[in-house]
Parts: C-alpha cells; sequence; structure tokens
C-alpha cells in the first residue's frame, strides 16, 4: 500500500467513526423538558418533568438591562439536577433573580429547551389586571366531574397565579393546548385567578355541589347460584368511567363489563358491590349467592326507560312483587305472588300468564297493573310469567321472565308434589327435568331432552343420551322459539318450559 492509499484509508476511517458518532448522538437525543410555573402566593414553584434523569437544570431569564425584545439575551443559572424519573422542582420568591410578572422564561436539560413559559405577576399586583378574556369565568360542577378554560384573546401561554381551596378544585395548566383544566374534588367554591403574560389576569369562579343522581340497577337484589353460569345486570346512570368494590370477593365474582355487571356465585353467603362514576352518587347491589334448591324470590331484568313511541311496541318500565308469605316461605302452599308493572305507552288487552295459568290483570289508580297466582304445591320452579299487551297502533309486546330457581317447592303437611307435569299438548312426561344440561352431560336427562326436542322437530339426531353439538343446536332453537337466550344450556328457564312440555 502507498502513502497516498494509506492516508486514503486512515481519513475513510475517521469519517466513518465521526458518522458514527454522530449517528449515536441522534439517537441517543435528550428529552424535551416540561417546565409549569405556580404562583403559590409567597413562592413560585418552578417544575420541570419529561427531562433526562440525573440531568442538571438551567433556569434561562431575560437579563433587566435589555428590553424583552426580539434581540432580548438571558442569562442562565444552574438550578440543580433532575432525579431518576427526570423530574425537578423547587420554589423561588417572586423576585428572584430581578424578574416580574410577564417576562418569558425557559429551563434548559442536556441542551434541549423547554418551551417558554410566563413568569408569574406578584400576588401584590393581582388587582391591576389586565384584560384576558377567558372561555369561562362562572364554572358549576358536580364532584368528580371536569371542565378546561382557555383564553379567547390572546396566543399567550396561561398561568396559574391562585387557587383558593385546592380542596375544592384541583387546577392543572396543559401546554398541549394552552388551557387550564379544573376538576371538581368536593362541595364548596373557589376562586382561581390566570393570567397570560402582559395581556394581564383574570379570575374564574367554581361552584362545586354534591351528586343527586345515583348509580341504579335493573334488579333490587341479585341472586347467584351456585354451579351456575354468570348472571348480567344492567346498570344506568353515569355513562362510563365506572369503578367497583366488592365487598366480599370470596362469596361472589363481580365485574364491569361496559354498562354491565357480570356475577358468578364463588361460595354461599352475601356481598355487597357498589359501582361508582365520576360526577355521580355511588350504587350499590345486594348480591346473595346460594345453593341450588333455594327458592329466590325474585330474578328480573328490567329496563329503565323505553320509548313512548308507538310505531313501536310497548315495553315494560317496572315490575315488582311480594308474597304473603304463608308459612314464613315465599313459595309456601296457599302464599299468594302478587306481581305490579308499569308499560311505557298506553296499552289494551293486556293478559299475564303465571305458571300457564291466565290470571286476572287490574289497573291501578297510578297507571300500573297488579295481578296474583295462588301456590297450590304442584308447580316446578321457577315459575314461568307471560306477559303480553298491545298499543294502539296494533303492535304487541311480550315479557318472558321466571320468578325463583328450580328448587322443589316447599310444602306443609297436607298437600304433596306431583313428580310428573301435564304437557300443552295433554300428555304426561315421566321424567321431570331437574339437572343443568350442557355439552358433555349424559344419561336419561339428556335421552329425554332428545326426545322431547324431536318431538317438537328440532332435533333431527339418534337418542344417544348424551349432550353434543347437535343437541346444544336444537337446544338454542328451543330457546329462540320461546324468547329465551340462546345460551345452548338446559338452565331454570329452559327446564321449567320442558317440564309444562312446551
Amino acid at each position: 500500500m502507498n502513502s497516498f492509499q494509506g492516508k486514503f484509508a486512515i481519513s475513510t476511517i475517521g469519517v466513518l467513526i465521526l458518522m458514527i458518532i454522530f449517528f449515536t448522538k441522534s439517537i441517543l437525543a435528550a428529552s424535551t423538558p416540561t417546565l409549569v410555573l405556580i404562583n403559590n402566593s409567597s413562592t413560585i414553584n418552578i417544575s420541570v418533568t419529561g427531562a433526562d434523569q440525573n440531568a442538571v437544570v438551567m433556569f434561562n431569564y431575560p437579563n433587566a438591562s435589555i428590553n424583552n425584545s426580539t434581540n432580548q439575551s438571558y442569562t442562565s443559572i444552574d438550578l440543580g439536577q433532575t432525579d431518576s424519573s427526570g423530574s425537578f422542582s423547587v420554589s423561588v420568591a417572586p423576585n428572584s433573580y430581578g424578574l416580574s410578572g410577564g417576562m418569558s422564561v425557559y429551563v434548559s436539560v442536556d441542551g434541549v429547551n423547554s418551551l417558554q413559559m410566563t413568569w408569574p405577576i406578584s400576588m401584590n399586583t393581582l388587582s391591576q389586571s389586565g384584560t384576558l378574556s377567558l372561555s369561562q369565568q362562572n364554572i358549576a360542577l358536580v364532584v368528580g366531574q371536569s371542565s378546561v378554560v382557555f383564553p379567547v384573546n390572546t396566543q399567550n401561554n396561561l398561568s396559574v397565579q391562585n387557587n383558593s381551596n385546592q380542596s375544592v378544585a384541583s387546577v392543572y395548566f396543559q401546554s398541549s393546548n394552552n388551557s387550564v383544566l379544573i376538576t371538581a374534588l368536593s362541595a364548596g367554591s373557589s376562586t382561581v385567578t390566570l393570567c397570560a403574560g402582559t395581556v394581564g389576569c383574570s379570575s374564574v369562579s367554581i361552584s362545586v355541589q354534591t351528586p343527586t343522581q345515583s348509580i341504579t340497577f335493573s334488579q333490587s337484589q341479585a341472586y347467584v347460584i351456585a354451579g351456575q353460569p354468570t348472571q348480567t345486570v344492567s346498570i344506568y346512570g353515569g355513562g362510563s368511567g365506572y369503578t367497583l368494590t366488592n365487598s366480599n370477593q370470596n362469596i361472589v365474582s363481580a365485574k364491569l363489563d361496559g354498562n354491565n355487571l357480570t356475577l358468578q356465585s364463588l361460595s354461599l353467603g352475601q356481598a355487597v358491590i357498589t359501582v361508582c362514576a365520576p360526577g355521580m352518587l355511588c350504587g350499590s347491589l345486594t348480591v346473595n349467592s346460594v345453593s341450588s334448591g333455594t327458592a329466590v324470590p325474585n330474578q328480573i331484568s328490567i329496563p329503565q326507560s323505553a320509548s313512548s313511541d308507538f310505531t313501536k311496541p310497548p315495553q315494560l318500565t317496572s315490575v315488582s312483587m311480594s308474597s304473603n308469605n304463608v308459612l314464613g316461605l315465599f313459595f309456601g302452599v296457599d302464599s299468594i305472588i302478587n306481581i305490579n308493572f308499569g308499560v311505557n305507552q298506553t296499552i289494551t288487552n293486556v293478559q299475564v300468564k303465571i305458571a300457564g295459568q291466565q290470571s286476572s290483570v287490574n289497573q291501578g289508580t297510578n297507571g300500573s297493573y297488579y295481578t296474583s297466582y295462588k301456590i297450590t304445591g304442584n308447580e316446578i320452579l321457577p315459575l314461568p310469567v307471560i306477559i303480553s299487551y298491545t298499543n294502539p297502533s296494533g303492535l304487541i309486546g311480550q315479557n318472558y321472565f321466571w320468578i325463583g330457581n328450580s328448587a322443589t317447592l316447599p310444602t306443609n303437611h297436607s298437600t304433596a308434589i306431583s313428580s310428573t307435569t301435564t304437557s300443552a299438548r295433554g300428555m304426561i312426561n315421566s321424567l321431570t327435568f331437574t339437572q343443568l344440561l350442557s355439552v358433555g352431560s349424559t344419561g336419561s336427562e339428556v335421552k329425554a331432552l332428545q326426545q322431547q326436542l324431536k318431538t317438537d322437530g328440532l332435533y333431527a339426531g339418534p337418542i344417544t343420551g348424551t349432550y353434543g353439538a347437535l343437541t346444544q343446536a336444537a337446544v338454542k332453537k328451543f330457546q329462540t322459539k320461546h324468547g329465551l337466550s340462546q345460551l345452548g344450556i338446559v338452565g331454570p328457564g329452559t327446564r321449567s318450559l320442558l317440564n309444562k312440555g312446551l
């Protein structure tokens, strides 16, 4: 290699090293710091976030001898060092470094500058406010709600000068859009003073009220049965941002799913589920976890509201029920079950069937309807209830629900329960369905299920006594036919209709 080639090679290597250093520095470029200035009356808090870790913070402010202009020169001083998260905070006197309100300052960390911020005006000069206009100057909030305030007559950055009651509302400057986020913390009032450079200052009056609306549920209380699938309860109010607390997580599993609460039994007992949302009073739901065979008084899901448009089918808006509790049992023989319900439209031809029997329906003075049913001791729980009605446009509304679960009805000493069920087709089934049946189940009840579904024209497979995909599909068809959810399992509701031969 001649001398020229050697020098060229060394030169090339040098260039490559410089390029590597350049690109390495580019990759390891310092983070851009964010500067926030808060006026705490007697001190100014200088806060830096998002900067490099363990790096020196240089504070830059205008030279007092030169007017603020395009040729303004700045003095830099060392304030301290960021921590391991890239944050730094220090409080100084308002007149530190000869500064006065309205001057633009910034910080530098590892050679990277923050956006310029306006040094707060001294609290002693706030009475000399200028002509700053704000998007809002009177704000009424409910605890948990937030509101945004922004300047309307200047591009200068806002700064928070004072918050008279920090326990009532928090105030946070958002540098991304030059606005202030105000969040209600507790009932009361506060006055927040905002400034924008030399434009001046303006005040925002904040009034915070305790919420009056509360979270409600589609059921007044809920029952979950050990070994049964999850139950869903609807949540009303709040819209979003729900939080949940469970008084006894070993008894009931509770999860939020949008506007629904999903519940499942873990062991026997009771739990209180509390749901909260911003700006709302929290709502609580008592959940009873009981064993299979326990008589449950009420498990109904009711929509909170429905349309009164006669071009749409009428809907239930409320349902309640009670029992005269003969012998202390909700379903005791001779107990009378009373059902009251409301509908969202004017209706006619109101009919109610309970346990397959047509019940007399009356209308109360408040517009709601009521009916009753006397327990004979021959029923099989849950008791099926069908309510139907017609609106002025001729549209029919129907609701199906059940009272209780698949328990054997309690009886007194003189009444026995029939072990057979009379079907709607006038036939007697030799077997009463008592088990939860699903894919994988086997036995005589599965065989009887297949036979009954085959008779109904819903099942075309062989009678094997094994619950497979064909049986599951037939069960879904049966559930669709009778207005049930297509779960594909034989639970309390499906079992009740099968036992009635429907």
